[in-house]
């Protein structure tokens, strides 16, 4: 499988996440409007939901974005994932070989 086919599976979760943002903010709305006039309220349960709505709205779009890149620029995107595993190793090996033996508690 090439760069792009793994980055167009991505569409799947796209759109698994638009219809949990949809049903999130229905939820939400539903709820606020369910429980106006009521003693105690419980309105900010509601109004947390349609803040996670917005939040996976947000995700959803800059996975979008980095599914395009990928899309577009499969030779670039793949030079970065190159780099960032690199660094991501040279990282693990420096803290690894730099860091002092624990000292057992007596």
């Amino acid at each position: 499988m090439t760069l792009v086919t793994i980055a167009g599976v991505f569409n799947i979760l796209v759109g698994l996440m638009l219809v949990a943002a949809v049903l999130l903010m229905g939820t939400g709305i539903a709820l606020w409007f369910a429980r106006l006039g009521t003693w105690p309220t419980y309105r900010d349960d509601a109004i947390a939901l349609m803040k996670w709505a917005v939040v996976v709205l947000f995700v959803l779009i800059v996975l979008l974005i980095v599914v395009k890149l990928v899309q577009a620029y499969p030779k670039a995107t793949a030079f970065l994932i190159g780099v960032v595993f690199f660094a991501g190793i040279a990282w693990l090996a420096v803290n690894t070989f730099t860091s002092e033996p624990e000292k057992e508690e007596r």
